[in-house]
């Protein structure tokens, strides 16, 4: 049984597969197999994924229906046969190091979850740093939990990527296949499951900030909406635990993402608008307890307040004051 299980989503990525997939095959770690999910890609994706299985035997193929990212994990957690779970993203790269130092790390620590930071690059290459030695900070659930945001919200991110888990964790838990921003649904679910967490000082992962991704595109092919109700459950969790001050961060968060998808629909997507009220409705209703919180800015507040009177007059003072809530990458 291989060690490590290197699970790859692919779709319509030719142009970067091959830097992703000579990526794991150029780890210092050996023992590991690696899960190439073809989700149904319409290039040659498809047709690498083979050749790389034919060339080396630790590397296999799922050809599938195309169902999204989460669907291709899914597919590729139900036959993974290691001991340990890696997800990489077939435009990104990993540290050729990355699964070396991460289960050093993880054995020498018992942790259940390894998590390095990210690198994010722009370009068609990358040239990673040599790293010699790497260090760790050690997370209990209630040490990460009871101060997610904002002091941890960095050291853990979001994203399934640059991590390495136990596969226990993964027993039963599965990704939300027909959702984008599929990472935050199961985050919580995936860090209360740890008994410890270790988190790393070096970036191990490289995430190519590719203009053609899902949650940068294409605004209409997906339903953005059900990820208010997940920043709502992050609300929700933190108030049932007592924790005032996430309460409020949570708070900020939620509002930054509804801001986006309002000023989106209301000046660029008017056919999306019917979708949009209930959930406006429900903001209204956190509306005065955002306008009475400590960590939102008062030009925030103000913002929030006003588009719901005149979106195109809260927009432009939203452009130069509040810069996570722009639409421009909303396409």
């Amino acid at each position: 049984m291989p060690k490590i299980s290197v699970i790859v989503p692919v779709y319509q990525v030719e142009a970067y597969l091959q830097r992703c997939v000579d990526s794991v095959m150029e780890q210092t770690f050996r023992d590991f197999e690696c899960i190439l999910v073809d989700d149904g890609s319409k290039d040659r994706s498809g047709i690498l994924c083979d050749q790389y299985a034919s060339e080396d035997p630790r590397f296999s193929v799922i050809h599938k229906k195309n169902g999204g990212l989460s669907s291709a994990r899914n597919a590729a957690l139900e036959i993974a046969k290691g001991t340990y779970l890696c997800f990489l993203d077939s435009d990104d790269l990993l540290h050729p190091k990355a699964l070396e130092l991460m289960l050093d790390v993880l054995e020498k620590t018992g942790a259940d979850l390894v998590s390095s930071s990210l690198l994010e690059f722009f370009t068609d290459s990358l040239q990673t740093e040599s790293i010699d030695e790497i260090h760790s900070e050690i997370l209990t659930p209630s040490d990460f939990l009871d101060h997610l945001l904002p002091r941890n919200f960095g050291k853990i991110s979001v994203t399934a990527c640059g991590k390495l888990y136990r596969r226990e964790i993964f027993r039963t838990l599965r990704y939300p296949e027909g959702k984008i921003y599929e990472d935050l649904h199961v985050y919580l679910d995936v860090l209360r499951s740890c008994r410890t967490i270790a988190v790393l000082d070096k970036p191990l992962y490289c995430y190519y900030k590719n203009p053609g991704s899902i949650t940068r595109s294409n605004y209409l092919a997906h339903d953005r909406f059900g990820e208010f109700q997940v920043r709502e459950g992050y609300i929700g969790y933190f108030r049932s635990r007592g924790l005032e001050e996430q309460v409020q961060y949570a708070l900020n968060d939620y509002l930054t993402f509804f801001m986006r998808n309002f000023f989106a629909v209301m000046l660029r997507y008017p056919q999306r608008k019917a979708a949009l009220k209930p959930h406006t409705a429900v903001f209204r209703t956190h509306l005065p307890e955002i306008l009475k919180n400590p960590k939102v800015c008062k030009m925030r507040k103000v913002c929030a307040a006003m588009m719901l009177i005149s979106p195109r007059v809260a927009y432009p003072l939203a452009r130069r004051c509040i810069p996570d809530c722009l639409i421009d990458e909303m396409r």
